[in-house]
């Protein structure tokens, strides 16, 4: 414990690690780390949601779901699902290579050192 802390009235010690240190533990808080960006787990999100959407679809139009009034309402929302996956494939990919991209990043790891 440094001579400062031990000073301070308003320090608590405590045996117990911080959240922010027993989050840094986990080994998938480590791989999101080590990425340094979130575009994989959006670009693997919006696949997917693109994929499930057409594939209950597929399925509705081939007429496995036996009441038509549930085929047709899971026709519309999987058709909306599946819009909204592309919107996410075509942000994604458009964010990926901004050129204000450089800027942006070295002005927050500014501030994030700063405090």
């Amino acid at each position: 414990m440094k001579n400062k802390d031990q000073n301070n009235k308003w320090f608590t010690p405590s045996e117990s690690p911080t959240p922010k240190e027993s989050i840094r533990g986990s080994s998938i808080s480590h791989f999101v780390e080590e990425s340094q960006t979130l575009y994989l787990f959006h670009l693997i999100a919006g696949i997917s949601q693109v994929i499930l959407g057409l594939g209950v679809i597929t399925v509705s139009i081939l007429g496995l779901i036996e009441p038509h009034w549930l085929s047709t309402s899971m026709i519309m929302l999987a058709s909306i699902s599946a819009i909204i996956g592309a919107y996410l494939l075509y942000i994604t990919v458009t964010r990926k290579y901004d050129p204000n991209a450089l800027l942006r990043n070295a002005m927050r790891r500014i501030m994030e050192h700063k405090n």
